[in-house]
Parts: C-alpha cells; sequence; structure tokens
C-alpha cells in the first residue's frame, strides 16, 4: 500500500523477467516506487570495486545493491526504532500492529504504514499497552509528533549529501543508537558504517568459522571499500540469497 495525497491505494509490482517492472496502482505511484527500489542510484564505483573480489563479483551480474527502502524516511525511522533490541519476529508484530491500529485501508482493506499525524495522536501508554512497544514507546511519541508539527523534517535527509553530517542527524533521534543510525544511513544511500548486528555477527561466524571477534574481522575485511564497506559486507553476507539451483553463483 502507498499514500498518494493524503489516501491509501492498491499497489502491485511485479518482476516481468525482462529487466523490467511492471507497476499496477489505481493513481501515479512512480515517483515512489522509483524511490523506493532506488533506481536513480549509480552502484558502477561499488561495482568496479567488487569485480576484483571473487566474493562479491557477482554483484554486477545480478544487479545486486539496491536497497528496499520505504516510500518516506519517517517509515524508514519507525521501522528500524522497531528493530532495536528485540528479534525480527517481534519487529514484525508491532509494525503489524501499527498498519492495523492507525494505517488508512485502500480499497483492498489492506492498510498504508500510518502517517505521523496519525501516530501523533496517540500517547505513550497506547504505544505502551497496544502497540507493545516497551521502551520505544516514548520514543515513537517524539519522533511523530515532531515530525507531524514540522519541528523535525526527515524527508530532507535524503537531499543531504554529507554521509557524516546525516550520521549525526539520525544518532540524534531519540532512540536512534549506531546500530540503526548506520542501517538507516544505507537507506539514505551512505555505506560508509557497517551496522553490525546479531545477525550480522551470526553471519560472519558462519562464513568466517575461525574468528573469535566478528567485528575486528568485519573492519579488517571491507575497509578497502572505503565509503561503499557497509554495502559490501552486506552483499557479502546475504550471498546465498542470490543463489538458486537454477541460477548458481561460481
Amino acid at each position: 500500500m502507498l499514500l498518494v495525497d493524503g489516501r491509501a491505494v492498491d499497489c502491485t509490482i511485479e518482476d516481468t523477467g525482462d529487466a523490467r517492472l511492471r507497476v499496477k496502482a489505481d493513481a501515479d505511484v512512480r515517483t515512489q516506487v522509483a524511490a523506493m527500489l532506488r533506481l536513480d542510484e549509480d552502484l558502477q564505483p561499488f561495482y568496479t570495486l567488487a569485480d576484483a573480489d571473487p566474493k562479491l563479483a557477482y554483484a554486477r551480474r545480478r544487479g545486486a545493491g539496491r536497497l528496499l527502502r520505504a516510500p518516506t524516511v519517517f517509515e524508514d525511522v519507525i521501522k528500524m526504532l522497531l528493530t532495536t533490541n528485540c528479534s525480527w519476529a517481534l519487529t514484525r508484530i508491532m509494525v503489524t500492529r501499527l498498519v492495523e491500529k492507525l494505517g488508512q485501508p485502500a480499497p483492498s482493506g489492506a492498510r498504508a504504514f500510518p502517517t505521523p499525524a496519525a501516530m501523533a495522536r496517540k500517547d505513550e501508554r497506547f504505544y505502551r499497552d497496544v502497540i507493545k512497544a516497551g521502551y520505544r514507546a516514548p520514543h515513537l511519541v517524539h519522533i511523530a509528533r515532531a515530525q507531524a508539527r514540522g519541528t523535525l523534517d526527515l524527508e530532507r535527509l535524503r537531499d543531504e549529501p554529507d554521509a557524516e553530517a546525516l550520521h549525526d542527524a539520525l544518532l540524534a533521534l531519540p532512540g536512534i543508537g549506531p546500530y540503526a543510525a548506520d542501517n538507516l544511513l544505507r537507506l539514505l544511500g551512505g555505506y560508509g558504517y557497517l551496522g553490525l548486528d546479531s545477525w550480522c555477527r551470526a553471519r560472519l561466524k558462519k562464513l568466517y568459522p575461525r574468528t573469535r571477534d566478528p567485528d575486528a574481522l568485519a573492519r579488517r575485511l571491507y575497509r578497502p571499500y572505503g565509503r561503499w564497506q557497509g554495502l559490501a559486507m552486506w552483499l557479502d553476507l546475504t550471498r546465498h540469497w542470490h543463489e538458486s539451483p537454477d541460477n548458481p553463483l561460481p
């Protein structure tokens, strides 16, 4: 579901199999879909580095590296906040509750992610008792109300070219620490931070079983990629996602 001019619309995106996408919606959603799929992002400098790395040479051939993001920075920030200090299953439950309770319904009945205004109308108790967001509750209230009032403008972050300034701005948000800021930065086109979490550390240990310190290993392995090191790590750890019996990686 996408919000277009304040109303929720149904949207279906299909892979036609010929390096093209088919988008079906009852409104013009091309700009939003292009932003979500990062279609205007230039990954050629990254591919040039990856081509010489046996672990990542697949990236150019598979067109890997365009990380899916939400239609708005606000949605990405709220969802990232709900990934902190919990399992992925719990994150999905909290997001589902948010959408069911506050999201605007589209004609199909499915609901879009709630707007800042919709979230701002609820208090901390709602997020604790209904969404079951725990310690995140006051942070959800603060971010939603600041965005709704206009004292916070998260959408402008997509136009900020300075990765360090972006990182600092993200860290200034309530409830957003280094892990969340690093990963949000990737969704804004900055890949100079690793954003290590428990899943990444477990994958590093599986791929490189001799390591005793996955954080130090990650810094060493991906440092040669410079401003692209976060993307390099992600594509190394998720390499198996791009394999299939009919389309194996070398």
